[in-house]
């Protein structure tokens, strides 16, 4: 099989990731009940403060509230706050999709995937979860999805 054949297969195989998981979120809004009337949900709060990172600048988070998908939310961002100084490295290094999906598989990306489980089913986090299965791809990870997560977390949705 041709190189040109391999990266529209995998090209189709990232398509089809974003188009469940936005289907997934669709399916979950229209099920959603909203909070109680009065019961508004106080803003969760960071326990990371993302740092500055060569070529993708300063990180902020957005303001995410304190329900369970609030607090899975912020902590993909926190995670993500955490791991993006070693994706640019990685990024920049020229790895190959191989070997940038093993680095994603190890341990030290665990708890932004577990995290992210539960926001594929929630609309309100839609594009943080899009973000982060685009930015964590192998045939998808660049500075520019990277910067699409940075955006992601900044808007908290």
């Amino acid at each position: 099989m041709g190189a040109g054949k391999l990266r529209v297969r995998a090209g189709r195989g990232v398509t089809a990731v974003l188009v469940a998981a936005l289907a997934a979120a669709c399916d979950h809004a229209a099920s959603a009940s909203p909070p109680a009337a009065g019961q508004t949900p106080g803003p969760a709060t960071p326990t990371v403060t993302p740092s500055a990172v060569p070529v993708l600048g300063p990180m902020t988070y957005g303001t995410f509230p304190a329900t369970k998908d609030g607090e899975s939310a912020l902590t993909l961002c926190e995670q993500w706050a955490g791991l993006r100084g070693q994706y640019v490295a990685h990024v920049q290094a020229g790895h190959t999709a191989y070997q940038l999906e093993q680095w994603f598989s190890s341990a030290v990306w665990q708890a932004a995937f577990s995290a992210n489980t539960p926001l594929r089913v929630d609309a309100r986090y839609g594009e943080i979860s899009v973000a982060f299965l685009v930015a964590t791809s192998g045939d998808a990870a660049s500075i520019l999805n990277a910067r699409m997560l940075d955006r992601a977390c900044a808007a908290a949705d």
